[in-house]
């Protein structure tokens, strides 16, 4: 990739830190490089984990993925029940105390070189309290008015610069057809509205999730940059063959929209699919070596942080290539 080749990183550090030679270095030199994307869920666990825990390697153009903003809410009249739907109207689930927008701001601010940190939050999510966080929309137009407004006022708060979609449950009336357009419509307006500059969808092999995102992906698919497909949610045996066989499988699936198919591995104990110390990098490998690896993202920084993010680091340090001044 353009990001490892020796005289494109040298033009990208004399523009770092030596911005007086941006007027000796020929035009093409200083357009900035494309970095390789890493992108982490973080703050679903409630484990503390803080956005300055995580290694950030100023190689890669790195994604924070708040998890999670949720159109559910605690029932005013009974407290010990679960939340309910809210047809649209969002609250930020994630671990508000750590993930503050002053921390995303300086997140944002503490990035390497060229402003390489960005933050998004996730839309959904497996469970809310306890209960699944199941899609809800009494009709399309009155969720994507109610989401239009909540998430406006959640990404303007804390400064977010893009969404992902992770519903994995959908309600019976909640047809592919309806969730495409809720959604679909959605992202487009907050792209209309300039409060978010990319988008992502988080589906996994499963028939239910996958029919309602393939609609989703056949009608809007051009509103979505890249495609977190969820790899870590099959068996724990995979291997590597078999590993490469989804993410063919995946890509043609989808295929023909805006979006890229990025590499993922869990770091929940509960995570299957093939690890990252089972062979998951040489199947990054494998893909790099047909130009196909346009990513990695990982599964939680939550749960990473009991491991020193050991493989973030890896993973990160792989992308760019091992650049030096990261550990």
């Amino acid at each position: 990739m353009a990001s490892r080749d020796p005289p494109v990183i040298s033009a990208m550090a004399a523009a770092c830190f030596f911005p007086f030679l941006l007027l000796l270095l020929p035009a093409a030199a200083t357009a900035p490089a494309r970095r390789p994307l890493f992108r982490e869920y973080i703050g679903a666990e409630g484990q503390n984990v803080t956005f300055a825990d995580v290694p950030v390697h100023p190689g890669v153009d790195f994604h924070f993925i708040l998890a999670f903003a949720i159109d559910y809410a605690a029932d005013p009249a009974n407290a010990s029940a679960p939340p309910r739907p809210t047809d649209g109207r969002f609250l930020a689930y994630w671990d508000e105390a750590n993930l503050t927008p002053a921390a995303v701001a300086a997140a944002k601010r503490g990035g390497g070189c060229g402003n390489n940190v960005r933050v998004a939050l996730s839309l959904g999510g497996d469970t809310v309290r306890g209960a699944n966080a199941t899609f809800r929309a009494s009709s399309v137009d009155a969720w994507v008015a109610n989401a239009v407004v909540s998430l406006t006022d959640i990404l303007t708060t804390y400064g977010l610069d893009g969404v992902d979609v992770d519903y994995e449950h959908f309600g019976e009336r909640e047809t592919p057809e309806v969730f495409a357009e809720c959604v679909g419509r959605l992202v487009r307006a907050l792209r209309a509205l300039g409060v978010i500059s990319f988008a992502s969808i988080a589906p996994f092999a499963n028939p239910d999730v996958q029919a309602h995102y393939g609609e989703l992906w056949r009608r809007y698919g051009r509103e979505f940059e890249y495609v977190n497909f969820q790899f870590y949610a099959y068996a724990a045996n995979t291997t590597v063959p078999q590993l490469l066989g989804y993410y063919d499988e995946q890509s043609r699936r989808y295929a023909g929209g805006g979006g890229k198919v990025l590499l993922g591995f869990g770091t929940d104990p509960a995570s299957g699919g093939l690890g990252p110390g089972k062979g998951f990098f040489r199947a990054c490998r494998a893909l790099r070596r047909q130009g196909r690896l346009h990513g990695v993202f990982v599964w939680a920084a939550d749960n990473s942080a009991a491991d020193g993010f050991r493989y973030e680091r890896v993973a990160q340090r792989f992308l760019a290539g091992a650049l030096p001044g990261f550990t």
